[in-house]
């Protein structure tokens, strides 16, 4: 199964770090930053039509690592966001938001090829997704990804930070099929888990750990089946509008380009 049993928070606070590297431009330039774990070797960093992502070696986590950056400009991205599903796997069941999957295509080749050159040069198979906002949508397709098609890879970790709604509950459930560490991570009243809405037809991965405003504690969520009404979906979309929370999680300031 696909459902982590207990929270390890060390491992989020690894994956958040890198995932506001992605923003940095001081991390591009030299992995000289605030959250650039030493940790950490970057070795490519892939910037296509807007989409950046990081990629390299975990040495903690012995993980080939992809790290997704999100939109720069958030207020825009929810206002333009493609919500129209598609269907663009074998299993025509399994649906997915157009704009999303469009820009995680864009780059989706040079990321495989990436991977395919990491995995020989550091001799594993394990691979770590991480990203934010958008770039959590785009962690999720590249994990869909590497489960249905890229199978001599080891999914190790899929961790997002203020993921939007990727696809529908048909997607949604097939992670559940596999065993791996995987944390959908929310903050308070951040609003883009409330993107795009359930009534559209979307619907959240499981494992949710949803984090209260101070980040001093958090809800292990039960959302197997469906999204747990006592965590973020207890707040509405028209309540659950904080912007602040989206851009802070455990205590690291996403978004920051320093």
């Amino acid at each position: 199964m696909g459902i982590t049993n207990a929270y390890d928070e060390s491992i989020s606070k690894h994956a958040v770090n890198l995932a506001q590297a992605s923003y940095s431009v001081s991390a591009v330039d030299e992995w000289d930053c605030m959250t650039c774990d030493t940790s950490i070797i970057l070795t490519n960093i892939v910037e296509k039509e807007g989409l950046r992502s990081l990629q390299g070696y975990d040495n903690m986590l012995n993980s080939i690592f992809i790290s997704f950056r999100g939109s720069s400009n958030m207020e825009n991205w929810i206002d333009n966001i493609q919500v129209k599903k598609i269907t663009p796997y074998e299993d025509q069941n399994i649906e997915v938001a157009k704009g999303f999957y469009k820009e995680y295509t864009n780059s989706k080749e040079i990321l495989m090829e990436n991977l395919s050159y990491l995995s020989k040069k550091y001799n594993t198979n394990s691979v770590f997704l991480t990203g934010h906002s958008a770039g959590a949508a785009m962690a999720t397709l590249a994990a869909y990804d590497i489960l249905s098609d890229y199978k001599k890879y080891d999914l190790k970790y899929l961790i997002t930070f203020g993921s939007p709604r990727v696809g529908n509950k048909n997607f949604a459930e097939y992670f559940n099929k596999y065993s791996f560490t995987t944390y959908r991570v929310t903050h308070y009243y951040d609003m883009v888990p409330h993107v795009p809405e359930e009534i559209l037809g979307f619907t959240h991965l499981s494992n949710e750990i949803w984090y209260n405003e101070e980040n001093t504690e958090y809800k292990i969520c039960n959302d197997l089946y469906e999204e747990d009404s006592n965590c973020s979906n207890s707040c509405s979309p028209i309540h659950c509008t904080s912007t602040s929370d989206h851009m802070y999680y455990l205590n690291v300031t996403i978004g920051n380009k320093n």
